[in-house]
């Protein structure tokens, strides 16, 4: 059976508490911000690579790459 990369693009919504003076200073501070969290959201888009004949085949394609793997 062959093996796929599939590569999928979720929305990651990041949610700060932040302390400003208008909506603007807030955006442009949100660094400053007390982290509170994130959740992903809906898959945005989807993306198939392969096939591949082995795993390691699929597992040495550039699509697999993931930094810090």
């Amino acid at each position: 059976m062959p093996w796929f990369i599939v590569q999928s693009e979720r929305k990651t919504l990041t949610i700060y508490l932040v302390e400003a003076e208008d909506s603007e200073a807030a955006a442009q501070n949100v660094d400053d911000g007390d982290y509170l969290g994130y959740f992903d959201d809906e898959t945005t888009d989807v993306n198939v690579v392969g096939p591949f004949e082995t795993e390691e085949d699929a597992l040495n394609d550039d699509s697999a790459y993931v930094d810090g793997r």
